[in-house]
């Protein structure tokens, strides 16, 4: 795995949320289980999409994802977090495109 610093902004030693989080857990956060790492991704993903941002706007969500969304059940953990991993790196993308 690759520490937090290969993600984010962040160096071993700095100060701030992401050091603490790096002093608590490791620097791969290898101290969370897996069920730990789910609850912060939800906590996380609801924090970007609380509010319209730069970054998010609700009024841009077209209705035709939503049969998708719906069945997501139907895919295995494995390809759900496959479709979440792809979603990011889209995003991430998207971002710096523009």
């Amino acid at each position: 795995m690759k520490p937090i610093g290969f993600f984010c902004n962040h160096t071993p030693g700095d100060s701030g949320l992401l050091g603490d989080m790096e002093e608590s857990w490791g620097s791969t956060f290898e101290a969370l289980n897996n069920s730990e790492r789910l609850w912060m991704l939800f906590s996380l993903i609801g924090n970007i999409t609380a509010d319209a941002s730069p970054h998010y706007d609700p009024n841009e969500v077209r209705e035709y994802i939503l049969p998708a969304i719906e069945r997501f059940g139907e895919l295995n953990f494995s390809d759900q977090l496959g479709l979440a991993q792809a979603l990011i790196e889209q995003i991430k993308y998207e971002r710096h495109r523009t």
